[in-house]
């Protein structure tokens, strides 16, 4: 099975090097490194395909690629499929979706980004070293971060970019370096940094609040999300799609990952993080039922649904801390969690990818100035409804199901705390389908309009990777036995308890009892007999009252008033509501500009460190190089010598050189230093 594995890799460094050759040509670098991503795609699907069987069972692969060692258990193979997925749609729909940056040039450079970043997700997922693990961390924040601003010439996307960087280096890298930095120190050697190693150490709280400061920032959830709603509404909408649906996740693997298996599960730290998913899916919920804009309406919503993410995993942290009978029951909530995250990166990835549709399109993403696009572009207004109803949690597709479980392990849990973080997982989700129904009514709905009437469908291979997406709304939702053994497989790693009579996986989910429970307090869903019974009812009634369309014009009184004036914006709908939870939106907006003066402080004194680092490099680079001119210029007739050193002094003058060009970006400097001594570190 390594062998896939390596396969993937190659495919994927391949995909680098297959468009140098072409790099002058835009649309030919974008496909043909597109094709092999592809592939890589596939070959990482068909290496999960082959290792499920193994997570299943409770084993894992271990080999060992470039001296870096690699662990695959279920947890790693559930964050794999994500990856895979999204890979191979995003892979699909990118060679015609990029045809509008042509105009920016550089497809080569885009190739090797996107390549470098889905490449190193997948690395993350799977090393089986904390130096390895930080080491890729870095390298896919910087890539993502050059893809998020790849519109570099517009002022907004520079802005939002710099937040994101900083941000991330600030409240994600740094925590995450001093907590492999105090590890180091205890292990002394990075072979002691190995996970396994690492598992048999007895680590204090403040590990246990540097992962979740680490993990919680790049997950986006309350109160370090604010980066999200300015980041993803930037990128390129592939992008967006692989920032929301994988990268966001990448960070759940962390947590439980580091928490759970290199550490232990431990109660308050379970409270704490479903308190934060409570938090995080109402305010990033509420805030997305006022957008206007398609992209930032979907960025507030990756912030509210990574809360259900971690209101499932922190319930299912809390039981596995527990133990006893509750240990099985922390599993089946664990999996409750690890099932959204792989709805979520489904659904959203296919919202991003819908909303790139019709910004492809119709050059917009203000639900305000779009109409009629379903008249226009019927199967993308299909695949669209499918992801709304996806994410509002509407049976019978795989939204449902993962909130389902979510709904079942809160209130099952006999713990009030976690009851209440369930009855508000079950309030918004009627405001999610409440911004989903002004999302799609006014992107779709209605009759074209100016902006709109020369919109088409989109190409082919576009309309091919979100079918892939929506299908697999359907597959998992109709048939969660599909994918739920897998995602039960963390969980009784964890637990040690067979977890057979709890949960059955057939073409029901059927959650049992909590421990001490009557019997018969089971609680059963099925969703094929959902359709059955839900379709004959429709037909029915479909038959019963047919559907006559008839079309009333308002009475004007006979002033010249435009029929699109009629029509109800995305700005009007649901105001009484926000109107009456208006000091949530005010306090919402005094502390983000609280925490944007705090941003700009932080960002500064990050600037300013940066700035200084980048002249001490460049000052050292400038004396050696010069000393090295004094040397040739007095030295001439040592050929030896000169033979020997020019070819140095070339060099540091090179680096002098591009130090200097890019002291407009003095950032990337730290970043690179960052990334210089994490490598120097593993290459000791």
């Amino acid at each position: 099975m390594a062998e896939l594995f390596t396969l993937m890799i190659c495919l994927y460094a391949a995909s680098m090097l297959a468009v140098l050759p072409i790099r002058n040509n835009y649309e030919k670098s974008i496909r043909v490194g597109h094709a092999f991503t592809t592939l890589a795609s596939l070959a990482l699907l068909a290496f999960v395909v082959e290792a499920v069987p193994t997570a299943i069972r409770g084993g894992a692969i271990d080999f060992t690629l470039a001296g870096i060692p690699f662990h695959v258990d279920g947890l790693s193979l559930v964050l794999c499929m994500v990856l895979g997925i999204l890979g191979l749609a995003t892979s699909l729909y990118s060679p015609r979706y990029m045809e509008s940056y042509k105009k920016l040039g550089r497809g080569w450079v885009y190739v090797i980004l996107y390549s470098t970043f889905v490449l190193s997700m997948i690395l993350i997922v799977t090393v089986a070293n904390l130096l390895w693990f930080v080491f890729f961390w870095e390298v896919m924040t910087l890539a993502s971060y050059v893809l998020m601003i790849w519109e570099h010439n517009e002022g907004h996307v520079r802005k939002a970019g710099w937040k994101y960087f900083v941000t991330m280096h600030i409240t994600s890298t740094l925590p995450l370096i001093l907590a492999l930095a105090l590890l180091y120190a205890k292990t002394g050697s990075v072979e002691g940094l190995n996970f396994v190693s690492l598992s048999k150490l007895h680590l204090g709280a403040v590990y246990y609040l540097l992962f979740l400061m680490g993990f919680g920032s790049k997950a986006g959830v309350v109160p370090v999300h604010f980066w999200l709603p300015e980041a993803h509404p930037i990128a390129p909408s592939n992008v967006s799609a692989l920032m929301s649906g994988a990268m966001i996740k990448v960070a759940v693997y962390g947590l439980v990952r580091l928490t759970c298996f290199v550490m232990k599960p431990n109660e308050i730290f379970g409270y704490i993080v479903g308190a934060i998913g409570a938090i995080t899916l109402t305010v990033g919920t509420l805030y997305a039922l006022k957008q206007t804009d398609a992209k930032r309406l979907l960025a507030y919503h990756s912030v509210g649904q990574m809360g259900y993410i971690w209101l499932g995993v922190g319930t299912g942290i809390f039981f596995l801390a527990k133990g006893g009978e509750w240990a099985a029951f922390g599993a089946i909530a664990l999996a409750a969690g690890l099932y959204h995250l792989l709805n979520h990166a489904v659904f959203k990835g296919l919202l991003f990818l819908s909303a790139g549709s019709i910004l492809y399109r119709t050059g917009s993403k203000d639900l305000n100035k779009l109409a009629g696009l379903a008249k226009l572009m019927p199967v993308t207004a299909l695949f669209t409804f499918v992801a709304a109803m996806s994410i509002a949690g509407v049976p019978p597709f795989n939204g449902f199901m993962s909130k389902w479980m979510i709904y079942q392990a809160t209130f099952l849990s006999r713990n009030v705390i976690i009851v209440i973080f369930g009855i508000f997982a079950l309030f918004i989700s009627s405001a999610t389908l409440a911004s989903f129904l002004k999302f799609y009514t006014t992107a779709f709905g209605g009759e074209p309009n100016e902006l709109t009437k020369e919109a088409k469908e989109v190409p082919s291979e576009m309309l091919i990777a979100k079918g892939l997406l929506a299908l697999l709304c359907l597959l998992f939702g109709l048939i969660p036995s599909s994918v739920v053994p897998l995602l039960v497989s963390p969980g009784k790693i964890l637990s040690g308890s067979d977890i057979s009579g709890w949960l059955t996986t057939t073409h029901s989910l059927i959650m049992i009892k909590a421990p001490g429970m009557p019997a018969g307090g089971e609680t059963v869903f099925k969703p094929l007999l959902f359709v059955i019974v839900f379709g004959i009812a429709f037909t029915v009634l479909y038959v019963a009252f047919p559907i006559r369309k008839r079309i009333y014009k308002p009475w004007t009184l006979g002033e010249p008033i435009p029929m699109g004036a009629y029509k109800m914006k995305a700005s009007n709908y649901y105001e009484p509501f926000e109107e009456y939870i208006h000091v949530l939106y005010h306090w919402g907006k005094e502390l983000s500009k609280l925490g944007g003066r705090i941003t700009d402080g932080v960002s500064y004194a990050y600037l300013w460190l940066c700035t200084k680092l980048h002249e001490i490099a460049d000052a050292t680079s400038r004396t050696i190089t010069n000393a090295g001119l004094a040397y040739l210029r007095s030295a001439r007739e040592l050929y030896l010598d000169e033979f020997i050193f020019a070819p140095f002094v070339k060099i540091l003058r090179g680096l002098g050189f591009v130090l200097g060009e890019i002291r407009v970006n003095a950032s990337l400097t730290l970043a690179l230093v960052t990334l210089a001594i994490i490598l120097a570190l593993v290459l000791l």
